[in-house]
Parts: C-alpha cells; sequence; structure tokens
C-alpha cells in the first residue's frame, strides 16, 4: 500500500480539527465585529478575513497532512468539522451567555432595590 492510503483516517481527523479551528476563527471574528460596533461594514469585513484566514489554514494544513493532494473527502471532512464547531458554539454560547446574562440582570436589579430602599 502507499504511504498515503495508509494515513487516510489520521489525514481525515486533522482536517476534521481544522474545521472545527476554521469555525473557532469564524466566532472570534464574530466577537471582533460585534465589539467594533456590529455595524454592516465591520460585519462583512471580519467575516472577510474569517474566510481568507480559514481557507489560508485548510490549504496550509492540507499541504503538510496530505501532500497537497486535494479530493472530496478533505472538503468533507473539513466542513464536518466546521459544521460542528458553528452547531456546538450556538448551543454553548447561547445558553451560557443567556444564563450569564440574566444572573448579571437579577444582580442589577437588586442592587438598584437597594440602593432605592436606603
Amino acid at each position: 500500500m502507499l504511504y498515503p492510503t495508509l494515513s487516510q483516517p489520521l489525514v481525515f481527523l486533522v482536517i476534521a480539527l481544522t474545521g472545527l479551528m476554521s469555525g473557532a476563527l469564524f466566532d472570534l471574528f464574530g466577537f471582533l465585529a460585534f465589539a467594533s460596533g456590529n455595524d454592516k461594514h465591520s460585519k462583512i469585513f471580519f467575516d472577510f478575513l474569517a474566510t481568507i484566514f480559514s481557507f489560508v489554514l485548510l490549504f496550509l494544513v492540507n499541504l503538510q497532512v496530505n501532500y497537497g493532494q486535494f479530493r472530496l473527502f478533505v472538503l468533507l471532512a473539513f466542513f464536518l468539522g466546521f459544521v460542528l464547531q458553528r452547531f456546538l458554539s450556538k448551543i454553548l454560547w447561547t445558553k451560557c451567555v443567556k444564563k450569564w446574562y440574566n444572573s448579571f440582570k437579577e444582580i442589577r436589579l437588586a442592587r438598584k432595590k437597594l440602593k432605592k430602599e436606603k
């Protein structure tokens, strides 16, 4: 057997992890867009940067791990990791942020009530 054929499960795993990292890049750049005012132009700019960095990351990892051979399973593994990360981050961040926001709001309301009573 050829060496690249033997390492295909490892290549699939590494490319899927690259998809996970690319999804994290989109989360990071989405946060930067939100922090910079969340207007239309900043969203477009940061989405563009995240897309470019994701493609560069995929290209470099594919070049290092898969000897630059670009096949269908590379795209499938990358998009599988990317979609998995986006799905999990939506669930995780939505639930955690709601909890944090609600507890923060309750604390603020309690402080306002204490100030009014004094």
